[in-house]
């Protein structure tokens, strides 16, 4: 309901205060020199309140709308949220504007600025800012439909950039040797075990990091990823060179209860590999598989991929598997 009352004004005249109380709503007011103009705002915003189109977060602040959504995403991803709340969280949620989302888009496309889990200072990847963006996106999508803190979705307004083509760097037989063998002299014990495990299962070092013991059947030799970063759980074989290596590591809640970021970094060094990162154990992984005959589709179940467009990029290596395949079927058309 909706009430309106004159008040006298200090230096003479009148103004008129509206009040609108609906259920489900804050409480509304606001006045106006004239009886009709706050007629008009009281009509208008009932209306848009009983048509759910009323916005609800005029003072609600962006840190405050992270904090009740992030139980609601599906999938938490620490990093975007925390740049979002570092970033925007002090400005009222109505403030947020999409040439706003844009500047920041294009700060961590290339400007280096420092991330959030990163530890140095760095552009992010178009990969990763769409990442931040679509997380964003969520964040609102919520804010709009079920919280009504806000009446459009800012994110929408803003181009994405263009996807990545994706690194698929991969060792060679030479450089894994080479790699495996500064693993097996490295100071830390847990380094060998670690990076074997991502060379034979394709398995992200977040996958391998939180893997528990209570989720390992060294009998079976069968690994499970509760969570992984599509959201669903996934199973991996393990070599009985994993399982060799793996069974002589402390026994607590994690299999691998430190950090071997250090060690990796200066057995890299110690193999003489350049341009050679931790993900790329999994591109090896891939590319290893169809260079030995596994097909896409056999490759997607292992990595985890929902989509096979994001195995095809492994296809190139299996040149020598598929040529052989078609010397062997096809070699005696037309002899």
């Amino acid at each position: 309901m909706a009430s309106i009352i004159k008040r006298p004004l200090k230096g003479g005249g009148l103004s008129w205060t509206a009040t609108v109380r609906i259920r489900g709503y804050s409480t509304r007011c606001q006045s106006f020199p004239t009886r009709h103009e706050a007629e008009l705002w009281a009509a208008r915003t009932e209306a848009a309140a009983y048509g759910r189109t009323l916005a609800l977060g005029g003072q609600v602040t962006v840190a405050d709308l992270l904090t009740e959504v992030e139980a609601r995403l599906r999938d938490h991803r620490g990093a975007p949220l925390k740049y979002w709340r570092a970033a925007l969280g002090s400005l009222r949620v109505r403030d947020v504007s999409p040439a706003l989302i844009a500047a920041h888009r294009d700060q961590l496309l290339g400007a280096a600025t420092r991330g959030h889990g990163h530890k140095r200072l760095k552009p992010r990847s178009a990969s990763t800012v769409r990442t931040y963006l679509a997380v964003l996106a969520a964040v609102f999508k919520i804010a709009v439909r079920e919280l009504r803190y806000c009446d459009a979705n800012p994110v929408h307004s803003v181009a994405m950039p263009k996807q990545d083509r994706g690194r698929t760097r991969f060792l060679s037989a030479d450089e894994r040797a080479r790699l495996l063998a500064a693993c097996q002299a490295s100071e830390s014990s847990a380094l060998y075990p670690f990076v074997l495990f991502a060379l034979t299962t394709g398995a992200r070092k977040g996958e391998i990091s939180g893997l528990r013991w209570a989720n390992v059947d060294l009998a079976r030799r069968w690994a499970i990823f509760s969570r992984t970063k599509n959201g669903d759980a996934r199973g991996v074989p393990l070599t009985p060179a994993v399982v060799a290596a793996v069974q002589h590591l402390a026994r607590g809640d994690r299999v691998f209860h430190v950090d071997i970021t250090k060690a990796w970094h200066t057995a890299v060094r110690r193999a003489e590999l350049m341009d050679f990162r931790f993900h790329d154990l999994r591109h090896s992984a891939a590319s290893h598989l169809v260079q030995s005959g596994a097909n896409l589709a056999e490759v997607a179940q292992l990595l985890g991929h929902k989509d096979i467009r994001m195995t095809a990029r492994y296809s190139h290596v299996g040149s020598a598997h598929t040529t052989a395949l078609v010397d062997r079927c096809m070699g005696g058309i037309g002899a």
